[in-house]
């Protein structure tokens, strides 16, 4: 399959969207953007999956224990009321819950439609598919809300290593190099 394509100056978008909302939550442009703090200054519930799934057969699928193998992170649905909410899993680390909350909540930022698709399979935990484009968006504006273009100028300046600087932000040291490799800091002295 060939790679999506972002539609021309959605990464700049992107970036002038995560120093907004640093501004708004309080958060200096350089500082480390909290996930939870940023859904809750959207109004946006967040639940743990264990909140709704309490048999053994479940939770050792969200865990990854008993011969399952845990893919599953998180997912945006509506309740009864039609307000999104954002389910995710807390057997993952903490760098990936912070993760797999800014995608979600870039899903929700950038206003992506949740699939009706009626799907011919089960589907785990209530899973959707999201299309290319949509799941491209929230890849970049997720990362860019977890590892702004400051932070790693910030982090670039002082010769951080990629594990210091996902030490200092709560991310994962492949979503630093990402990061660094997306925003062409690798590029820059």
């Amino acid at each position: 399959m060939a790679p999506v394509k972002l539609r021309y100056g959605f990464k700049a978008e992107a970036e002038r969207i995560s120093t907004k909302l640093r501004e708004e939550v309080g958060v200096h442009p350089c500082a480390k953007l909290c996930a939870f703090a940023l859904a809750k200054h959207l109004n946006l519930t967040v639940y743990k999956a264990t909140e709704f799934l309490t048999d053994e057969t479940s939770l050792s699928l969200l865990e990854g224990t008993n011969g399952y193998k845990n893919e599953w992170s998180a997912l945006t649905m509506l309740n009864k009321d039609d307000k999104r909410i954002i389910i995710y899993n807390p057997f993952n680390s903490e760098v990936r819950q912070q993760s797999d909350l800014m995608h979600e909540i870039a899903h929700v930022i950038c206003k992506h439609e949740l699939s009706n698709e009626t799907l011919t399979f089960k589907v785990p935990f209530g899973m959707r598919e999201y299309n290319p484009i949509q799941e491209e968006e929230a890849k970049c504006l997720g990362s860019s809300l977890q590892l702004s273009k400051p932070s790693l100028y910030w982090a670039r300046k002082r010769n951080l290593t990629h594990e210091q600087i996902s030490q200092v932000f709560n991310a994962s040291v492949e979503m630093v190099r990402y990061r660094m490799a997306m925003t062409g800091i690798y590029k820059k002295k």
